[in-house]
């Protein structure tokens, strides 16, 4: 392991950032497979879209939960409580196929994402406090996204998914990868014993262009997602054919966390993020002018190559001005609000200005998140520009080997 100039942790080893991997794919499968959930919960219980999108949610909001309340408990035994959340996530997914009606599963969905939240805070816990952490959140997202996507696939393809069969099906996924999930808690255990040098604690005129983007960008893929379908039948596409075209895109767009993922993408960061966020507003201008099936799937694989491209690098830069993984997790409470507004917003801009209009006001809000994107990386730790963070600083002492 080598020590960061800019953190006070050194990197973690590839066995480590699998086990992380394992415990995100965890945390993050609601948002993922929530299609799927909401087209199960819509067949088993006759309910509208509507209904069955609000209970689905409530998985969502007991992340939430976890993340904006909890964090600093969770980092104070982070060992106990990865097993916590991989055991009680398995019970929550087990139990949601015994429910009898559609309020009980929303409860046991609740219930699973307060556990899968406990796992996500876990993974911020482990990465905090260091001050390079590209190339790990992008592999963590890139393996942790192609689990949740083969899952997602294989689940939609079975003849008997759309039943209670499902989520029985998902526990049994978890299960094969319980045991490195359970033991991501070890990474974290020094989070908290590592003391913070004076004046380390970000300020607003750091967080603040950070979070800016997060929202901007995070706000447009959800709202082109909301209305994927009304594009796609304008094409000739049925919702079927939409929703398969829209989650390999998804899968391959993955790809995009290899641009993190190289030694030198530290310093190029900057350049990659801005072309990312001009990539990211074509892409989404294309996508409301599309003719076919075939710039329908290309122009969503650019959406989401240019969405996993930026990813990594800002919950890096969280993780690397967070001292226990608080920071990075109730950041992603944003997040969770953006993807919510954006796809609350996204009906209206499509009925009040039309596809292409919508389109531009999308493209609009990406590029609107560019100026913000040198605001996030110029300052360092309590204000320090970045350059003398990830270089000219003072090295820190080497802390005890983690544990294994």
């Amino acid at each position: 392991m080598t020590l960061n100039a800019a953190g006070a942790r050194p990197d973690l080893p590839g066995f480590a950032l699998l086990r992380l991997a394992c415990a995100y794919a965890v945390a993050t499968s609601g948002t993922i497979l929530m299609p799927l959930i909401v087209a199960m919960l819509m067949r088993r219980f006759g309910v509208g879209e509507g209904a069955a999108t609000g209970t689905a949610g409530l998985e969502i909001l007991g992340i939430a939960l976890t993340c904006a309340l909890l964090p600093r408990w969770v980092a104070h035994a982070p060992r106990r409580i990865a097993w916590l959340g991989m055991a009680g996530t398995l019970v929550a997914q087990a139990a949601s196929a015994a429910m009898p009606d559609l309020a009980t599963v929303g409860a046991a969905r609740a219930v699973a994402g307060v556990f899968e939240g406990m796992l996500f805070v876990v993974v911020a816990a482990s990465l905090s406090n260091r001050g390079a952490a590209e190339r790990a959140w992008g592999f963590i997202i890139l393996a942790g996204g192609v689990f949740d996507g083969a899952l997602l696939v294989g689940a939609a393809c079975l003849p008997h998914a759309d039943d209670a069969w499902l989520f029985p099906l998902f526990a049994a996924a978890f299960a094969l990868i319980a045991l490195p999930t359970a033991r991501a808690g070890l990474h974290a255990l020094d989070a908290i014993a590592v003391p913070r040098r004076a004046g380390a604690a970000p300020g607003w005129a750091t967080l603040v262009p950070i979070w800016v983007v997060m929202t901007l960008v995070y706000g447009v893929l959800a709202g082109q997602w909301a209305i994927a379908d009304v594009i796609g039948q304008r094409v000739g596409l049925a919702p079927a054919q939409s929703g398969l075209l829209l989650s390999l895109a998804s899968i391959v767009g993955l790809a995009g966390c290899l641009a993190a993922s190289h030694r030198r993408s530290h310093a190029l960061r900057l350049p990659i993020i801005r072309g990312a966020q001009l990539a990211l507003a074509a892409a989404v201008v294309w996508f409301f002018a599309v003719s076919g099936a075939t710039g329908f799937f290309l122009s969503q694989l650019l959406v989401t190559l240019a969405f996993y491209a930026i990813t990594p690098f800002l919950t890096a830069r969280l993780s690397a001005l967070d001292a226990d993984g608080a920071l990075v997790a109730r950041s992603i409470v944003i997040t969770f609000i953006s993807v919510a507004a954006g796809t609350a917003l996204a009906g209206s801009l499509l009925a009040g200005l039309g596809p292409m209009g919508c389109g531009l006001a999308l493209g609009a809000c990406a590029l609107a998140s560019i100026p913000f994107a040198r605001a996030a990386f110029v300052h360092g730790r309590g204000g320090a520009p970045a350059a003398a963070a990830h270089g000219c600083a003072e090295p820190t002492p080497a802390p005890a080997p983690e544990a294994s």
